[in-house]
């Protein structure tokens, strides 16, 4: 399995790659979510090729997990690279 952090600052990580089993993934943690997330670990987006949306917890909606991901950062001035 590969994990590539894509984005990490004191509240927010932001973690892709690839795993032999799930295929491409995509995971967002939100240390402010951490109490509210399963397993309190903040895992507030749990995205994967073969499951697809197994947590979505931002409150936005829509089909593609990396789109998400920029539009509830964006309401917390947080600019990805990608």
């Amino acid at each position: 399995m590969s994990r590539i952090t894509l984005h990490q600052d004191n509240r927010f990580h932001l973690v892709t790659g690839e795993d032999h089993m799930l295929g491409s993934f995509l995971q967002l943690y939100d240390k402010d979510m951490e109490s509210e997330s399963p397993n309190g670990e903040g895992l507030i987006l749990d995205w994967s090729q073969v499951f697809g949306f197994e947590v979505n917890l931002t409150g936005v909606i829509g089909s593609n997990a990396l789109d998400i991901v920029k539009k509830y950062l964006g309401e917390y001035d947080v600019k990805l690279k990608t």
